[in-house]
């Protein structure tokens, strides 16, 4: 009899599940896998290895086809419709087409027949094992701009949870919270601590002028800082590009004063309920021609309409990929030809009269 074939292994013993209604078999394979460095559990029927499978996360599947009560085929094509990345062998007695041809139907990795040689148990294996590495490796390139695009999203939508918690309560870490997810949601943006500092503080210097209360103008300064926490959203290729942007690419940079307001909205926080309509009206135009409802005069919440301009000078002052800074004097003159078009005229001539 030829020697056994040995494999060195590296990193964490692969986890094995062997299903086989006869236990002599049982005890061989886990015997002869487990000599191999593999962690093996055994399971006498289906109903157990269901059980198994459910309790703990397993690489590879060693099962018999035929079995009492269901055979290898159903709970083959159990688990490769419930645990996708798990790699599945077939063991049996009978060599026909057919069966070969249903179990690569049902998505295993081989066919090992009985009486089998323990060399080609293990080569099957270790197969089967390196080909599950390769096609999760290939799965993993595919998603990874996926994942680099979901992290931001997560870590906004975990720093608003600890928002909402800390308004409940008053606390003072709320500001710095805050800060990180108003950056973390604009993490693509140049400068982005700076310009939400300078735009909240024009927002609730113009809060302040318009009449607020000290606790409304002080809530407004926060939440205003929320503002575009919906371009988190945005795909790089939209957000980034210096060139016009298509209709399509317009619809979908738009997009983020909707997805901001519902990022925000669900919260018992009245700074996030506020940050969410700051986050849906900052683009109404006074005239009726903004997004993404095209609301009219006072009909745009009024911290939204403050919020608007803050906003609009700020970016007038700062570089952007497409334009130079605008000096003070350019950028108040820009505002005043966005009177009672774009922005409400009688904020507008409070902020032009206190900042000029």
């Amino acid at each position: 009899m030829s020697s056994t074939v040995t494999f060195p292994r590296s990193g964490p013993a692969a986890r094995l599940l062997i299903v086989d209604d006869e236990e002599p078999i049982r005890r061989s394979l886990v015997r002869v896998l487990g000599n191999a460095g593999y962690h093996c559990v055994a399971a006498g029927d289906p109903m157990e290895a269901r059980q198994l499978l459910a309790s703990a996360p397993f690489d590879l599947m060693l099962c018999d086809v035929t079995m009492p009560g269901e055979s290898g085929f159903s709970l083959l094509a159990h688990a490769h419709a419930t645990y996708p990345e798990l790699a599945v062998l077939m063991v049996t007695a009978v060599a026909a087409p057919e069966a070969a041809e249903a179990a690569a139907r049902y998505g295993a990795y081989g066919y090992v027949l009985k009486p089998f040689d323990t060399n080609v148990i293990l080569i099957n294996v270790v197969g089967a094992l390196r080909q599950r590495a390769e096609g999760l490796a290939e799965e993993a390139k595919g998603t990874r701009a996926d994942s680099d695009f979901e992290r931001p999203i997560a870590a906004v939508g975990a720093a608003l949870k600890e928002l909402a918690a800390q308004d409940r309560v008053q606390s003072p870490a709320r500001e710095e919270t805050l800060g990180r997810a108003a950056v973390a949601a604009e993490w693509r943006e140049p400068d982005v601590a700076c310009h939400l500092h300078r735009m909240s503080t024009h927002s609730a210097r113009l809060a302040t002028l318009a009449g607020l209360a000290h606790h409304e103008v002080e809530l407004l300064r926060m939440a205003s800082q929320l503002h575009d926490i919906g371009k988190v959203s945005i795909p790089d290729a939209v957000l980034g590009k210096t060139t016009p942007l298509s209709r399509d690419e317009l619809r979908i940079m738009q997009g983020h004063t909707e997805s901001g307001f519902k990022m925000l909205e669900g919260f018992d926080s009245p700074l996030l309920q506020l940050g969410a309509v700051i986050a849906l009206s900052h683009h109404e135009r006074f005239d009726g021609n903004g997004y993404p409802h095209g609301l009219v005069g006072t009909s745009i919440p009024l911290e939204g309409r403050i919020v608007a301009i803050a906003d609009v000078y700020d970016a007038l002052r700062s570089p952007r990929p497409y334009k130079r800074p605008y000096t003070k004097k350019e950028s108040l003159e820009i505002l005043r030809s966005r009177r009672r078009a774009q922005l409400d005229p009688e904020l507008l001539d409070l902020f032009i009269h206190d900042i000029g």
